[in-house]
């Protein structure tokens, strides 16, 4: 029973968590930041895909005018993810890590038709993602992975 922990019990607790915030007029990067203040984001993809998938649908509930479907947010709040990881984890390596262009061009034909979401939007995304990283789980084991290695020499 899932108000006894059971079966469907993190679902429930995931959509209670989500129905609860106010991400109105937000920025969409600023609101999943919000979002993820709250809790650790699990290592595992599927995972993330439904807490991300929530929080889109939620997200484009609240803000009908940014993205045309929840679809466009879900694939960006993805992207934005990756994002973070590629630009703050230390094991990526300079010289590989994602640029403004390739961020734009990763995002490419992801509104509705196919469509482009505007430039200046997504680049806004990347330079506040580049000048502050939210913190994942899996970008935090490797700074302590890191630490522990440089320690070592």
């Amino acid at each position: 029973e899932k108000s006894r922990g059971g079966k469907g019990f993190c679902v429930a607790v995931l959509h209670e968590y989500v129905d609860n915030m106010n991400f109105e007029e937000m920025e969409f990067d600023v609101a999943i930041r919000h979002f993820l203040g709250g809790f650790r984001l699990p290592g595992e993809a599927q995972k993330i895909d439904r807490i991300m998938e929530k929080f889109a649908e939620r997200y484009s509930k609240q803000n009908p005018s940014v993205f045309a479907t929840a679809d466009t947010a879900f694939i960006l709040a993805f992207s934005i993810i990756m994002l973070n990881t590629d630009l703050h984890n230390p094991s990526i390596k300079e010289e590989r890590k994602m640029t403004v262009d390739s961020f734009v061009r990763n995002n490419r034909g992801i509104s509705v038709d196919g469509s482009d979401l505007p430039r200046e939007f997504l680049e806004g995304i990347f330079r506040r993602i580049q000048a502050n990283a939210f913190s994942l789980k899996e970008d935090d084991d490797a700074r302590q992975q890191m630490g522990r290695a440089l320690g070592a020499e």
